[in-house]
């Protein structure tokens, strides 16, 4: 059964589907690394790897947290689906955008922990990636659906941290 024309909208009209980001960033990063190595980090080891791990564990608690909220809120994860309510709760209250901010750590995180320079480089494109072709259009879509309450909320919350 099909979905009427006005829900099959009712939802941000993104760009890029931010897991499948977060999955090809860090693949092309090794495929660029064993293409043309920098080898600007240090070797795997030291500092670099205990801060690339806890990085990526705080890449992973973020997501966790952001996850359980919108589970909480009775609303989808998915951003091609339509958003049943504004998330305020959990990691929403500092950031208008945890799991986002969370691939973007998991980027870095990865790039100390496995000295994938390519990782690093590439963050600021992935950063570029989510902002313009996703999340300035969930804003839009979010402002039009919520009006006047996701106006407060972004007055009140940063977008990314």
């Amino acid at each position: 059964m099909s979905q009427p024309a006005d829900q099959e909208q009712d939802a941000a009209d993104i760009l890029f589907f931010p897991p499948l980001l977060s999955i090809l960033t860090p693949l092309l990063a090794i495929i660029l690394h064993f293409l043309w190595p920098l080898s600007i980090l240090p070797p795997i080891g030291g500092i670099s790897l205990l801060l690339g791990l806890l990085i990526m564990s705080a890449s992973g608690a973020l997501a966790i947290s952001a996850s359980r909220s919108f589970t909480k809120a009775g609303t989808d994860v998915n951003p091609k689906t339509a958003t049943t309510s504004i998330v305020r709760a959990g990691p929403f209250r500092f950031s208008r955008n945890p799991m986002y901010l969370g691939m973007i750590l998991l980027q870095i995180g990865l790039g100390l922990t496995f000295s994938l320079d390519w990782a690093l480089l590439l963050t600021p494109l992935l950063a570029l990636a989510l902002h313009f072709g996703v999340v300035l259009r969930e804003e839009a879509y979010l402002s039009r659906k919520f009006g006047a309450p996701y106006v407060e909320y972004m007055q009140q919350v940063r977008r990314w941290f």
